[in-house]
């Protein structure tokens, strides 16, 4: 039987570690590692630079039956309080160790039918990088760089891994 966001908050709100809502399963969100925790500040940084209101860790509450925690949200205009019921302008997954690549693409798919413009997915162990094609509806590896979709500017993969090492220093 699927959770309904109501029995899910009421069984695994503040609990740690955290878990997420996905299609009406409470799924255990991976324990981040270094790596991940040291690019999950440099996009948050970065996605500052770039004229978004920078959400590490918002809850998406949009669905309900879904009730996912993108790393790190970019978010344009007005913000829903708690939680954002619409979409926001970005959402970025930062792999673990730990992640399933299924649940990563399930996830995607479900941001980008919410109306999310920009999916992206970082992976901090390989320096690799990918974004949700609506029209493939899959990841596409981003070759230098990532040309948002929600507002004219730019995200270098170069310069996000740089910062990564200027951060591990």
């Amino acid at each position: 039987e699927k959770l309904s966001v109501e029995q899910f908050r009421e069984i695994y709100s503040g609990r740690k570690p955290h878990y997420e809502l996905l299609n009406g399963e409470a799924v255990q969100k991976p324990v981040p590692t270094r790596l991940h925790s040291i690019l999950q500040f440099v996009l948050a940084l970065m996605l500052k630079e770039l004229g978004f209101k920078s959400r590490p860790e918002l809850t998406l509450a949009i669905d309900r039956n879904w009730e996912p925690t993108p790393d790190v949200c970019g978010v344009l205009g007005t913000e829903d309080d708690p939680y954002p019921t619409h979409a926001v302008a970005v959402a970025i997954e930062i792999l673990s160790p730990d992640d399933r690549f299924t649940r990563i693409i399930q996830k995607c798919r479900k941001y980008s039918e919410w109306g999310v413009k920009d999916v992206l997915v970082f992976d901090p162990v390989q320096r690799e990088a990918w974004f949700w094609d609506t029209v493939t509806g899959d990841l596409i590896r981003i070759k230098e760089s990532y040309e948002f979709n929600s507002r004219p500017v730019e995200l270098l993969q170069k310069e996000v891994f740089r910062r990564m090492d200027d951060e591990l220093r």
